[in-house]
Parts: C-alpha cells; sequence; structure tokens
C-alpha cells in the first residue's frame, strides 16, 4: 500500500497491480502521466520511508534515531 498526499491509499496485490493503481492515480487525480518506472521508483520510497528509524536532531544540530533517545 502506498499513500498520497492527497490523502488516497494506493493498494496491489502484486507489485504490477500496485504500479497501475499508483498511475491511474496520479493520471486522473493530479493529472501526472508517470511511466512504470516512475510508479515503481514512488512505491519503493514510500517502502523506504514505511522501515527507515525516526530522526531527529539534538542540541547540537547531528541527527540522533528516535531509539536512542
Amino acid at each position: 500500500m502506498i499513500h498520497c498526499d492527497c490523502g488516497f491509499a494506493a493498494r496491489g496485490a502484486t507489485e504490477e497491480a500496485l504500479v497501475a493503481e499508483v498511475r491511474r492515480h496520479a493520471r486522473e487525480a493530479h493529472g501526472m502521466v508517470l511511466s512504470d518506472d516512475e510508479a515503481l521508483l514512488l512505491v519503493f520510497r514510500a517502502q523506504l520511508d514505511e522501515t527507515a528509524p525516526a530522526t531527529a536532531l539534538d542540541d547540537t544540530g547531528a541527527r540522533t534515531s528516535e531509539e536512542e533517545k
């Protein structure tokens, strides 16, 4: 599943179905024509964002993970 900033959630049983749904939503809701590769990149980036640990800046401006706090 991938979430759009507009609130839409795209779902697909397979990677190909999810890419097709992302492309359809981008075209119909936002007037964007995406290639399969562009839509796949959005799916991969969304997956990375979901699995990345939360980070914040400490008092010195250095990045720290939320788990370290």
